[in-house]
């Protein structure tokens, strides 16, 4: 099958057991994320897994219409509606809005199930990313079918894991009715910083315990890493990645993709 969009791989060193796809945040692309000395360092040293980084198709880009020092489109997995971005529950409503994210799931999708048709079983597939590629990938990994334009929470993915660096979920009342069947079962690993200004530590945090009732969520519990439930984490950092946090991933990826044989 033909994937929608373009992409980079980290190819693996030995057999091909497991696969992480990546999604880069806004005004991002692939390339940058793959070239990243710290993925590089996780990928070496976890050299089963085959990295995978789409690029996000170029979008119009709500918030920054008017605003001369920027230009209107850029590459993204959804709009931005303001700035600061904040939560607003009038969001859930604007059509547009959900169109958007609906589609960037199933570019998600399709890579999803390039690796399965690949020979790579869901339980061998995480799914990540970064701002606003960490927001597509909770939307996409732990979401029902409702994500894909039909009713029910079947069809969702039964992924090895989730990750979301620097993200939030952009239509909370919205995510949590859509919400896979599997999503409880699911590890997912959330790290945040607390010094970022472009997606708040409150945002991502207020994001991460509305979906506490659906989801065991934990703060902090570094002995559950990789376990059923949201592990989320917090690092003394802005709007990108810390050392230490990539440190805690190369963690949760060997826990959940171990190494086979």
């Amino acid at each position: 099958m033909s994937l929608p969009l373009t992409f980079v791989t980290i190819t693996p060193k030995t057999k091909h057991t497991a696969t992480v796809i990546f999604a880069h945040g806004l005004g991002d692309n692939g390339l940058e994320f793959s070239n990243n000395k710290e993925m590089r360092t996780i990928a070496s040293q976890l050299p089963h897994i085959k990295w995978v980084f789409p690029n996000a198709p170029e979008r119009s880009i709500t918030a920054w219409k008017g605003d001369t020092r920027r230009q209107s489109s850029t590459r993204g997995w959804l709009d931005v509606l303001c700035e600061p971005l904040t939560y607003s529950p009038e969001h859930d409503d604007i059509q547009e809005y959900d169109e958007g994210i609906m589609q960037s799931v199933k570019h998600l999708d399709a890579f999803i199930q390039f690796e399965i048709d690949s020979g790579i079983s869901e339980g061998r597939i995480v799914l990540g990313g970064f701002g606003q590629g960490g927001a597509i990938s909770l939307t996409t990994g732990l979401g029902g079918s409702q994500w894909r334009g039909a009713p029910g929470s079947e069809d969702g993915w039964k992924l090895g894991g989730v990750v979301c660096l620097g993200g939030w979920l952009p239509m909370r009342e919205k995510y949590k009715k859509r919400l896979s069947m599997h999503a409880s079962t699911i590890p997912v690993f959330w790290g945040h910083g607390v010094q970022n200004e472009s997606i708040t530590w409150g945002l991502s945090w207020e994001s991460a315990k509305f979906i506490g009732d659906k989801l065991e969520v934990r703060y902090g519990h570094y002995t559950k890493v990789g376990e059923p439930g949201v592990s989320f984490m917090s690092y003394g950092i802005a709007h990108w990645m810390a050392e230490s946090e990539m440190e805690d991933l190369r963690l949760f990826l060997k826990k959940v993709l171990p190494l086979e044989g």
